[in-house]
């Protein structure tokens, strides 16, 4: 895979974050109802990635054993932390690596990347429901998916 494709893939997939933030804002009213939803649904998304990588991946036992282990601090971080900002951060740094291990296949690297671009619209409205109203910090903390995603390309 070319760099260029990989680098606007991996904007593309960052960009359910920002579609999310605009959703938030549009429709503020909407996200009390919808919050156990966005919850559900980002949890949902988030599992979806993990299992998809893990069939790639499942004949080898390292690669197996080293998700299962992202997968794990994921897990810590969602129950341990009640900052949204920081989850997110952890979680969006996470995934830039779950991109590039998807990037060897490229019917997996199409499905994680859009189901990276699913998991940032509940991210994101449920990160604007909370305290965090600046859209410009959440996407500058997060953009470690985009930096550490490209930087894996190099190695």
């Amino acid at each position: 895979m070319q760099f260029i494709n990989y680098f606007f893939a991996s904007i593309i997939s960052f960009s359910g974050l920002i579609i999310g933030l605009m959703l938030a804002k549009i429709a503020p009213e909407e996200q009390k109802p919808l919050e156990k939803y966005l919850f559900l649904a980002r949890r949902i998304i988030l599992l979806m990635i993990f299992i998809l990588i893990m069939f790639y991946y499942f004949d080898s036992w390292f690669y197996v054993l080293t998700l299962i282990a992202y997968f794990a601090f994921l897990l810590f971080i969602e129950y341990k932390t009640n900052d949204m900002l920081k989850k997110s951060m952890l979680v969006y740094a996470v995934l830039g690596i779950l991109f590039f291990l998807s990037s060897k296949n490229t019917n997996l690297f199409t499905i994680e990347s859009s189901l990276i671009l699913l998991y940032g619209l509940p991210a994101a409205s449920l990160m604007c429901k909370r305290k965090e109203k600046n859209q410009y910090k959440i996407i500058f903390y997060n953009i470690g998916f985009v930096v550490i995603s490209n930087l894996l390309f190099f190695l």
